[in-house]
């Protein structure tokens, strides 16, 4: 191990994903790490729990490479297996297997056999995705250039990296074209409104359409880990502490003095700091830091940056429950693949997921009980659900014989916390629960509800209450208005910067559009900043 130069403190506040990793690159450079969480355990909305022998995966369920995360693990030296996760997509009964490029054949035929009389619409939106898709193997279909090495990838910067550069200005061309959100993109090829629901569910409201259609092609891309998706996280923290790096845990921040250079944790502790990564939540900086006695000058950016944080919100989150059956995995297995996304019904949400839902929440002095819960009847038998089956991929995640399922579902933070305070969310999360697996033992799964051990259930409340996520939020800032930071996929190395000297944001506010690959990138790009500024002040 390289020894510590003791001159140069770095802090990384949040263990998520992007916390752990820019500390486990920055430790194993030699710097002076020390990651402090708030939990007990790190992770973030990567992780596993194990319920009487069953393995669940409480956030993301397999784990996208996106050209990132396999090298990751090879330059971090990481030993975890990451087997393949295949992905089936289904609608009412016609299920169809994602396995190879060409798989996307199946999906023109499945849609044109659910929507006969929509033969042109499927032509537009395949003629697009396949358009999207060699977009996307430009940009993700190999290793990323920022985790390469100079000097042990001599050879791809000399003649792999000039050619890549080429094909990504045409991918960034088509990038900018798409910006709008895809709804709005899909009623521009789209005749049939609920094969526009179909497509669009699947996703966050006004998902830039770039995103959209292009995740057809990412769906190949999905490794999940032996012994459930927490094991990455586990295993890059043993990367960070083998390197010297320190781990903080159960350590809540609760003040930062950006002038001072230092955080104050719950128990008044103080931690000096030459370089901040910040890795939690962008709400709670701007909340915790000290402005008070600057100058205006220097304020002034600051308090323009505050106020457009706080002022925004976080996209919709999740509900999820969790089911262990007392039946074969053999079973499933028959169905799909141990990852799948399944519409019960070709009718699509339509107003029910916007109009009705928005008509919902402004109603704050009528709103009665008995109309939430037949909305969320209704959004339970025509939305769309990301299903994870984990002993599908790993036999050693469920007892012999028996089989875990979790069942997903995008909903939005706002709607849970109203009913919250007035004081229906355990009713609410109960009602979703059972209609989510009445559901699916009426469709995909019959005699599921007979076999059930046990189930839980998880709304945007349990996330934003384990995590700190701002609004439960699993993909940063909502697309459904202005995103109040710089960073996008065109400009990544904007958006670890701040309004602060020293102190970098990474993860999924970062950001937008967020997801594990942006928190990845995020975590790379900071850390390399932040190395190379502290070795030029050294030298």
């Amino acid at each position: 191990m390289k020894t510590k130069d003791q001159k140069k403190k770095i802090l990384i506040v949040g263990g998520g994903m992007s916390g752990l990793i820019s500390s486990a690159y920055l430790s194993k450079k030699g710097f002076d790490v020390t990651l402090i969480e708030k939990n007990g355990e790190c992770g973030g909305l990567v992780n596993s729990f194990v319920r009487d022998g069953f393995l669940f995966d409480g956030g993301i369920r397999a784990i996208e490479n996106a050209g990132m995360i396999l090298p990751m693990i090879k330059e971090l030296d990481i030993d975890l297996e990451m087997l393949e996760s295949k992905i089936s997509l289904g609608i009412e009964d016609d299920i169809i297997h994602v396995e190879t490029d060409e798989s996307l054949i199946d999906y023109e035929k499945q849609l044109k056999r659910i929507y006969p009389e929509s033969i042109q619409d499927v032509d537009n939106v395949v003629n697009v995705i396949q358009d999207m898709k060699n977009h996307m193997n430009i940009l993700f279909g190999s290793d990323s250039p920022f985790f390469k090495d100079k000097k042990r990838d001599k050879w791809y910067f000399i003649k792999g990296l000039l050619p890549w550069l080429f094909k990504l200005i045409g991918t960034i061309r088509a990038i900018v074209k798409m910006q709008i959100p895809v709804e709005d993109f899909l009623k521009k090829i789209i005749k049939n409104r609920s094969l526009n629901d179909i497509i669009s569910q699947h996703f966050f409201i006004k998902t830039p359409a770039f995103f959209a259609m292009s995740y057809f092609a990412l769906y190949i891309d999905y490794y999940y880990p032996r012994g459930g998706t927490g094991q990455l996280p586990l295993k890059i923290k043993e990367a960070l502490l083998d390197s010297g790096g320190e781990f903080l845990p159960d350590t809540d921040i609760i003040a930062v003095d950006f002038i001072k250079k230092s955080v104050t944790d719950q128990n008044g502790s103080i931690y000096k700091y030459d370089k901040l990564i910040w890795a939690a939540d962008l709400k709670q900086l701007y909340s915790i830091v000290d402005l008070d006695n600057l100058e205006s000058s220097v304020s002034a950016p600051i308090e323009a940056d505050k106020k457009k944080i706080l002022g925004s919100r976080g996209a919709e989150s999740v509900f999820s429950v969790f089911m262990a059956v007392d039946m074969e995995p053999e079973f499933f297995r028959n169905i799909s693949h141990g990852h799948f996304f399944y519409t019960p019904s070709k009718e699509g949400l339509n107003d029910i997921q916007r109009g009705e839902f928005r008509g919902m929440l402004d109603n704050k002095d009528d709103l009665r009980k008995s109309d939430v819960l037949d909305w969320a009847a209704r959004f339970c038998r025509l939305n769309t659900y990301e299903i994870s089956i984990p002993v599908l991929n790993d036999p050693g995640t469920a007892p012999p014989g028996k089989t875990g399922i979790i069942a997903s579902c995008l909903l939005d933070y706002a709607l849970v916390k109203r009913l919250e305070e007035k004081g229906w969310s355990d009713e609410f999360v109960g009602f979703m629960k059972k209609e989510m697996i009445d559901v699916l033992d009426a469709s995909v799964y019959p005699g599921l509800k007979d076999k059930l051990l046990f189930s839980l259930a998880a709304s945007p409340l349990a996330i934003q209450h384990r995590v700190r996520s701002s609004e439960g939020a699993i993909v940063g800032w909502s697309f459904d208005q202005p995103i109040p930071v710089k960073g996008s996929m065109l400009n990544m190395k904007k958006a670890v910067r701040t309004a602060f000297p020293d102190i970098f944001k990474v993860g999924q506010w970062a950001g937008s559009p967020a997801g594990l690959p942006t928190c990845i990138l995020t975590a790379k790009l900071a850390s390399d900043m932040v190395g190379r500024e502290l070795l030029r002040d050294r030298s």
